[in-house]
């Protein structure tokens, strides 16, 4: 069960998903929101500029930093419009500095955090690739992370991932005990070469899941899960993908499998993370 949820208010294209998750979770488990915006002025991209154009980079500057405050007020706006509604108890931080930092301090005490997969925070601020935030984010304990599509989509069917791995079953056992969406269908997939051993790992996992009020399917399926889940999960119109890092390296700290990572990269769905 989740009683606090913070949700990130990017003000891009997947904030208005992420607090739609956001509220729908809050109003199945009687919880409350917080939605955080943050801006770092320091990670600004104003692309190349010419040589001697340093008034033309200032103006560029000073209009993209206008336009994310106008995003990250209008996604505010959204926000507490949404919540006061529903009646969902929240509040609002605004916060500017380090992003990795803030939200790390700010997850210590909540129970879920919520993000788009492809924007963290504001528009002019990604560094190129927010998976490796949303990586960063989970290393440093900032778990679960509950990463949106960029379209909605209610949760009734979801894909857990096993590898085997003590983190993979730590993740399948935190998705299941929290209970998110009560009413859902499980599918437990693995992948690898030896079959048998395979069957194995999926059992023993459905046993798991029924003891929990949660009857799954199963399914093996030969080759490298890297790819494969990502095909398995569109061909049986899974709505979520509960995926854990599974990496055995001793440095899991800074490292992740390429399975998480390429999961992460080109999902199209939700994802449930966590390790």
């Amino acid at each position: 069960m989740i009683k606090r949820i913070l949700v990130g208010l990017a003000g891009t294209d997947y904030t208005e998903v992420a607090v739609r998750r956001a509220a729908e979770l809050a109003q199945i488990h009687g919880a409350e929101i917080t939605g955080v915006t943050v801006m770092d002025p320091s990670t600004l991209h104003t692309g190349s500029v010419p040589s001697g154009a340093g008034s033309t980079a200032r103006e560029l500057r000073e209009h993209r930093i206008e336009v994310s405050r106008e995003h990250i007020l209008q996604a505010i706006a959204n926000f507490e419009d949404t919540c006061s509604k529903l009646k969902i108890p929240h509040q609002t931080l605004r916060e500017e500095g380090n992003v990795f930092r803030l939200v790390t301090h700010l997850a210590r005490f909540h129970d879920c955090t919520i993000f788009g997969l492809r924007s963290v925070f504001e528009y002019f601020f990604e560094d190129g690739d927010s998976s490796t935030l949303l990586i960063r984010l989970m290393s440093e304990g900032v778990r679960p992370i509950i990463a949106t599509a960029k379209t909605y989509r209610p949760i009734h069917k979801v894909l857990l991932a096993y590898s085997g791995s003590m983190e993979s079953a730590r993740t399948i056992r935190r998705f299941v005990q929290e209970r998110l969406w009560p009413d859902i269908s499980l599918k437990i997939v693995t992948f690898g070469p030896r079959e048998k051993e395979a069957q194995q790992r999926l059992s023993e996992a459905a046993e798991y899941c029924k003891a929990h009020g949660f009857d799954s399917q199963t399914q093996y399926i030969k080759g490298s899960p890297s790819i494969g889940l990502l095909q398995h999960a569109v061909e049986w119109d899974a709505d979520l993908i509960v995926l854990g890092n599974s990496t055995h390296s001793l440095l899991r700290r800074q490292i992740f499998s390429d399975t998480t990572m390429h999961t992460i990269k080109n999902a199209d769905r939700p994802l449930f993370l966590s390790h």
